[in-house]
């Protein structure tokens, strides 16, 4: 028997900026079956969910992250004085490869998971993982917590290949990972289509994701490009992230990144790239044309002293999402992030609005992972949904609903989940997770991860700017 809820929060959020009230939303199975005044759901014969004082909304998409990433890096190099043009992530490179060995795989899954349920907790119910680490055991997470993903692993995986390391306060790109190498990892990702495609009743999706032009070898972005065709499915990347990958991408391929793409087949409505923070003004109309999607991660970019041209992007017709990159687990908050530091850049207090934002993270982000029947509240939608509290001194009472979660919410708030018609979240509670066990597992590997990597000298460059706690003499 297909079980029926009826959802009757205070406000519902159609879209556009339209907000509802006095409606309820009735759930058949994993399906929003109607919309309708709640006065006419009366007589519905079916589980209520009292929503009183709360928001319902789409659940919030995250188009880019790395799960497990965030909980090792965070408040280790915020504070680190980067040299001009460096990205945030060099001085980090070297503690992921530290946190990724094998040795530590079992005991870094609750890290994994921690991260997960953090992007649950504050409203995420659908992550685009572009996983650093343990595909396998993300997945397997990701289909027993509940949440709805999208996800295949970098290429390649060795995190300081991909990224550099911090040597001496500079840059350094001397490691490598093989052409054969990284053809055997996308074969190997290949075969993982065929297991986990479609798996967990259609939650979770396979991607195709090259780590980045200046990384990978021109066969596999090739080989990339062939695959996505044979599988029909999305890729994701990273693309003009730091002035240092543009100039490595001039050296081996004589043009810009973008370019490159589209040699290898990939610049197209498929690909979904993150950030593009630098990208050449002359490549704008090509991404435009394409119809590539950049992933604007807002907070990220804020940690290193930069705003991406989010808003001029969209101006130029270039199709944009919003993601965390893994630091900051939170979406409302990068809600928050994108609308402010949008209108920094373009110094205009009408641009880009709270309903703007809230859209790309929702129906906006839906569009673009072809998927119709997901960020919407309507018959036929898939039945993932959120409900946000008004009632902090912080946010209410709401003149304007929107506004008021975009500019004074966070994801703290959010105290309703369901993802396919399954309840996940009430009263910001997990209904089934052992909340207290993940996090206790999690801050044990984490220390002896961060104890493990100071005695070993990997963040030794790092140090200084952390504020040590030590017990008091």
């Amino acid at each position: 028997m297909v079980e029926r809820s009826v959802i009757l929060p205070r406000w519902v959020y159609l879209g556009g900026g339209e907000v509802r009230t006095g409606a309820a939303v009735v759930v058949e199975g994993d399906r929003i079956a109607q919309v309708l005044p709640a006065d006419q759901a009366e007589g519905i014969d079916a589980r209520r969910i009292e929503l009183t004082d709360k928001v319902l909304l789409p659940g919030l998409v995250n188009m880019h992250t790395h799960a497990g990433a965030g909980p090792v890096g965070r408040a280790v190099s915020e504070d680190y004085e980067l040299p001009t043009g460096m990205p945030f992530y060099v001085p980090l490179s070297r503690l992921w490869r530290h946190a990724y060995r094998e040795e530590l795989r079992e005991q870094f899954r609750a890290v994994i998971e921690w991260d997960v349920l953090g992007m649950m907790r504050t409203g995420t119910t659908t992550i685009l993982n572009h996983a650093s680490t343990d595909i396998e055991g993300y997945l397997h997470i990701a289909e027993r917590v509940g949440v709805r993903t999208f996800a295949g692993p970098t290429i390649p995986l060795d995190v300081t290949a991909r990224l550099g390391q911090l040597s001496g306060g500079r840059e350094d790109r001397k490691q490598t990972t093989s052409e054969e190498v990284q053809l055997a990892e996308l074969e190997e990702l290949e075969r993982m289509f065929g297991e986990w495609d479609g798996a967990a009743g259609g939650r979770i999706t396979m991607v195709l994701g090259p780590a980045a032009v200046h990384t990978d070898e021109f066969s596999v972005l090739a080989g990339v490009g062939v695959a996505a065709k044979r599988l029909d499915c999305l890729v994701t990347t990273h693309l003009c992230q730091a002035p240092s990958e543009l100039a490595a991408t001039q050296e081996r391929f004589g043009t810009t990144p973008l370019r490159v793409l589209q040699r290898a087949e990939l610049a197209n409505e498929r690909l979904i790239a993150a950030h593009g923070t630098y990208l050449p003004d002359e490549d704008r109309r090509l991404a435009a044309d394409t119809g590539i999607t950049i992933v604007h991660c807002a907070s990220r970019k804020a940690k290193e002293a930069v705003i991406s041209p989010s808003v001029s992007f969209q101006d130029s017709g270039i199709s944009i999402a919003l993601g965390t990159d893994g630091f900051n687990c939170d979406m409302v908050e990068e809600l928050k992030f994108a609308a402010m530091l949008g209108k920094i850049a373009v110094a205009r207090s009408h641009r880009p609005t709270a309903a703007e934002v809230l859209d790309l993270a929702t129906s906006r982000a839906a569009s673009i992972l072809r998927r119709p029947d997901l960020g919407v509240i309507k018959e036929g939608a898939r039945a993932d949904l959120i409900g946000v509290a008004v009632t902090d001194p912080s946010i209410a009472p709401a003149l304007d609903v929107v506004q008021s979660l975009v500019y004074y919410g966070n994801g703290r708030d959010v105290q309703f989940e369901m993802v396919d018609g399954r309840v996940l979240i009430q009263d910001g509670t997990f209904l089934d997770v052992d909340l207290d066990g993940v996090r206790a597992r999690a801050e044990a590997a984490l220390t002896s991860i961060w104890e493990s990597a100071i005695d070993a000298g990997v963040i030794a460059e790092v140090l200084p700017s952390i504020n040590r706690t030590r017990p008091l003499a």
